[in-house]
């Protein structure tokens, strides 16, 4: 099966897949996914995600939504970042979840409001945002920098799509404004995501484009 993955690879959503299937060497054929210009309210896009919304792995007649989905069954294609037994494939899931849920909402808060209004002319970031962003954040790192204690990676000595998924918000972290100071464990392992040859690949993609 033919695979193209629509993408805006500037996103953490979208670079997620993008680096999932460039560390795995998944054949497909990216297509630049412009949010800039409204590209995903088409109604071409739409037939593939009725939200609206990137990341959409599209392949002969078939489409898949959700990042972590995406990445997921990109794992599947290729050994190397889905443990097979399936205790630890549980573990896998249980930290993608955890990401959708509480991780993912607490960045993209901050990244919306000290970023992304800026870049599309919607104005300062809400101070109140930005307070009710830095709580989730807080709250969720301490979690993280906790578990990562004494681990390589998320899910003990493996990189998983586990770390794709929840490193990737991390790629905004300097215009975000992301509090990492108090948090020596995520940056300890997010550096090692970020020296990742696919990672690296997925960053020379995403240089934000000039908005129109």
């Amino acid at each position: 099966m033919s695979l193209k993955i629509h993408a805006f690879p500037p996103s953490p959503r979208g670079f997620k897949v993008i680096s999932v299937a460039a560390h795995l060497d998944v054949p497909h054929e990216f297509v630049f996914c412009d949010l800039t210009k409204g590209v995903q309210k088409t109604p071409e896009f739409t037939a593939l995600n009725p939200n609206q919304r990137m990341p959409v792995l599209e392949g002969d007649g078939w489409s898949l939504w959700e990042s972590n989905a995406i990445a997921q069954y990109l794992a599947t294609l290729k050994p190397g970042l889905l443990p097979m037994d399936e205790k630890a494939r549980a573990d896998v899931t249980r930290w993608m979840f955890w990401e959708s849920s509480d991780w993912d909402p607490a960045c993209a808060t901050l990244i919306f409001e000290r970023f992304v209004k800026g870049f599309f002319g919607g104005g300062p970031a809400d101070p109140a945002e930005v307070e009710k962003g830095l709580t989730k954040f807080h709250r969720a790192a301490k979690v993280l920098n906790a578990h990562l204690k004494g681990r390589n990676y998320i899910c003990g000595g493996q990189l998983t799509v586990a770390d794709f998924s929840i490193g990737a918000p991390l790629i905004m972290a300097v215009p975000a404004q992301f509090p990492l100071e108090d948090y020596p464990e995520i940056r300890r392992w997010y550096a090692q995501l970020a020296a990742l040859p696919a990672w690296q690949k997925a960053l020379a993609m995403g240089q934000m484009p000039q908005a129109a």
